[in-house]
């Protein structure tokens, strides 16, 4: 069973969900996702699994108008 599916994921469920509502979306990052080995059935299903997170955000930016903002 994936780990969002064994109970460690049930405490943000909701709030995925209520994020998801609101039109929010998840990216993850392949790249992460294999150094960390972790299983992409692992990884919520409401998620986006992308190859490069940073190519990701700056196809965002470029092609779409976002801005990254570092706190």
């Amino acid at each position: 069973d994936p780990l969002w599916s064994r109970g460690l994921g049930d405490v943000y469920k909701r709030q995925v969900q209520e994020l998801v509502n609101r039109n929010v979306e998840f990216r993850v990052c392949n790249n992460t996702l294999e150094s960390r080995k972790i299983d992409k059935k692992d990884v919520i299903p409401e998620a986006t699994i992308v190859p490069s997170g940073v190519a990701e955000v700056a196809r965002l930016q470029i092609q779409e108008g976002y801005a990254y903002i570092k706190p």
